[in-house]
């Protein structure tokens, strides 16, 4: 969050993937298993680019001019930029080096191929293949462990809701997207864009996380905390200039502005999106849990009903800021699309961290 008001105060634009960022900035510090996923961000970088890391709230600021410096060294930039795209050299069987371009053994002498199929008269032609007669329709295809680019595999088949064959992909959504709880993988099975079966997890350990703006146990840790879960939502829902009306409130409770004024404000934010028609039918029936026992206070809800309650319930400081567990995401996404399961994700409280329900006032 102090990475990102300091970004907004100097007037930059978060990005949305790695070919439109220039700066890489890493929060904390990066887990054993999670450094081949930052490098292959990183690879994905265009140049001009740097990266920083960022251990703790603290003057944020300075790591990104560092990175603001590096980016204006055009002479090193051109240099860094000549050694990634420079060809790996690689030492082939009789000791010489290529570049991996081709094949050292294509030396291959044309002459005595007939192409075409051309009898020229000198003898019974090998060449004349007739592929008339060649089908390829046997081939199964199927058990082919094949990677697509990411380490995604080929699709195999599974049975729709119909019962019908079709192809099915596994992606794995997260740990690193935008408006996306960190560390979070959702596990997705795919036919088309339709997710019908998903399982979550969580790739690494967040117990080391800061919070910055203070305890969540305090009004003014829960009340950063709902309106930096409210802004992701917006943002993902289309509503760009609400978002970032929250996310001013959110700054200023981080700069230690008056509570009262800060719910005043999220107050007023409310009331506008209920007048939102659009907003409202984008949300409401999205993520609805149904009621139950083990539902508790969540079920009967939908992405809008959480929305307004993320914004509604710190104002009248009555909710706990206890997080919604992951394994309600299983049910909850099967049979939506993957744009709408981003909304249904954000809507939820998805930290691994048990959150205490809200003392007296921090001000």
């Amino acid at each position: 969050m102090a990475v990102e008001r300091d970004i907004a105060g100097k007037g930059w634009v978060e990005a949305l993937s790695p070919g439109d960022a220039d700066i890489l900035c890493i929060c904390g510090d990066v887990p054993d298993d999670q450094t081949d996923a930052v490098e292959r961000l990183w690879d994905q970088l265009p140049g001009p680019r740097s990266r920083t890391l960022v251990t703790g709230p603290e003057h944020p600021g300075r790591a990104l001019d560092g990175c603001v410096s590096e980016l204006l060294d055009v002479g090193e930039q051109f240099r860094l930029e000549a050694e990634r795209t420079a060809p790996e050299l690689k030492q082939d069987d009789d000791g010489g080096m290529n570049d991996g371009g081709g094949d050292s053994q294509m030396n291959m002498d044309h002459e005595g191929m007939n192409h075409g199929g051309k009898d020229d008269g000198g003898g019974d032609s090998q060449m004349n293949m007739d592929h008339g007669g060649m089908s390829h329709g046997g081939m199964d295809h199927g058990g082919m462990d094949m990677p697509m680019p990411g380490g995604i595999g080929l699709a195999g088949e599974g049975k729709d809701r119909d019962g019908l064959d079709l192809d099915v992909l596994k992606v794995p959504l997260g740990p690193f997207l935008p408006f996306w709880p960190a560390g979070l993988v959702l596990h997705c099975e795919l036919q088309g864009d339709i997710v019908f079966a998903a399982r979550a997890e969580y790739a690494f350990d967040p117990s080391t996380e800061t919070h910055v703006g203070g305890p969540l146990g305090t009004e003014r840790g829960a009340l950063v905390r709902q309106s930096d879960l409210a802004s992701r939502l917006l943002q993902l829902a289309g509503a760009a200039r609400e978002a970032a009306k929250v996310r001013g409130v959110r700054d200023a409770a981080l700069d230690g502005g008056a509570l009262d004024e800060c719910r005043r404000s999220l107050a007023a934010i409310g009331a506008q999106l209920r007048r939102d028609w659009l907003l409202r039918r984008t949300l409401q029936g999205v993520g609805r849990i149904p009621q139950g026992r083990e539902s508790g206070e969540l079920g009967g809800t939908d992405a809008w009903d959480r929305l307004l309650a993320m914004l509604d319930a710190r104002v009248a400081g009555t909710a706990t800021a206890g997080a919604h567990p992951v394994g309600v995401l299983s049910d909850l996404v099967r049979g939506l699309e993957l744009s709408v399961v981003r909304l249904v994700v954000a809507s939820l409280d998805l930290s691994p961290l048990p959150v205490p329900a809200v003392e007296g006032p921090a001000r």
